[in-house]
């Protein structure tokens, strides 16, 4: 039964998780069926209701009907996934084609003594879907390249960079523009992270940013767990900024993060 829920000087209408499930096996629908006629319906599913009213029911809805991929399931993609399905994102394909080392364990939030060993891309895709079993969530057990990149991207709306080395990420800009789908790129070194929106028109995008620091790094580099964090919660509000069609923040922009001093500055791409 619908109750309803008063926030910010708002109202809006919410509905138990259960019995939207459980209404779903009575009718032989999906979880993802009836969260969608709610939210249509301008009713949120429980485990989304305290997004409102920082989203409506109509932005919610929005959101479980977009598709995103990323590309990197470590420390950026994972909390980028995490994020990502929270807000209730409907469809994620995760790819990634490595699998869980001790030396995840210090930043990578899927990273477990049990989950070493396994496929990063398959543990994510099984957590969150433990945690909401209305979404629909595809592994992609293999690394993407500029080979399979086309086929993926072609299925979403926009992509998230959880990469770890340049020439991967070169070939992940240069694919999201020919297949005309808006990136939104992070990228962490020990105290520093960076974030830009990349669309598909933003010819020479790649070379501006990494004209700015050597792309040739010989050994992995240092990276603690809240620039991570970090770095992954702006791109995961970018790309909610692109798939509700608002004013994006990092587009023809840098963001630049400094741990050791808080300072977040936001600097052109000229």
């Amino acid at each position: 039964m619908a109750y309803r829920i008063f926030r910010g000087g708002k109202e809006t209408l919410a509905v138990a998780d259960h019995d939207l499930l459980a209404w779903a096996a009575s009718r032989g629908l999906t979880p993802a069926q009836v969260f969608e006629t709610a939210l249509d319906a301008g009713v949120f599913p429980e485990s989304l209701e305290r997004n409102f009213p920082a989203l409506n029911a109509g932005e919610q809805l929005k959101l479980f009907q977009s598709r995103v991929l990323v590309v990197g399931l470590g420390g950026l993609g994972g909390f980028q996934a995490l994020l990502l399905a929270r807000l209730g994102i409907g469809r994620l394909l995760l790819a990634d084609g490595d699998v869980f080392v001790p030396s995840n364990l210090n930043r990578q939030i899927f990273s477990t003594p049990k989950t070493l060993g396994l496929n990063k891309a398959v543990v994510t895709a099984r957590r969150l879907l433990d945690s909401h079993p209305a979404l629909t969530v595809d592994p992609v057990d293999q690394f993407l390249n500029p080979g399979n990149l086309p086929d993926y991207l072609a299925q979403v709306q926009v992509a998230l960079d959880g990469l770890d080395n340049v020439p991967s990420r070169e070939a992940l800009f240069a694919a999201a523009q020919a297949g005309g789908v808006p990136l939104v790129h992070g990228a962490v070194h020990g105290l520093f992270g960076q974030v830009a929106t990349i669309l598909p028109q933003d010819a020479g995008s790649f070379q501006k940013i990494y004209a700015r620091s050597s792309p040739g790094v010989t050994e992995p580099p240092e990276v603690l767990a809240p620039v991570v964090s970090l770095t992954a919660s702006l791109q995961v509000q970018e790309a909610v900024r692109l798939l509700l069609g608002q004013p994006l923040a990092y587009h023809n922009a840098l963001a630049y993060f400094d741990g050791a001093t808080g300072r977040l500055e936001v600097l052109p791409l000229g």
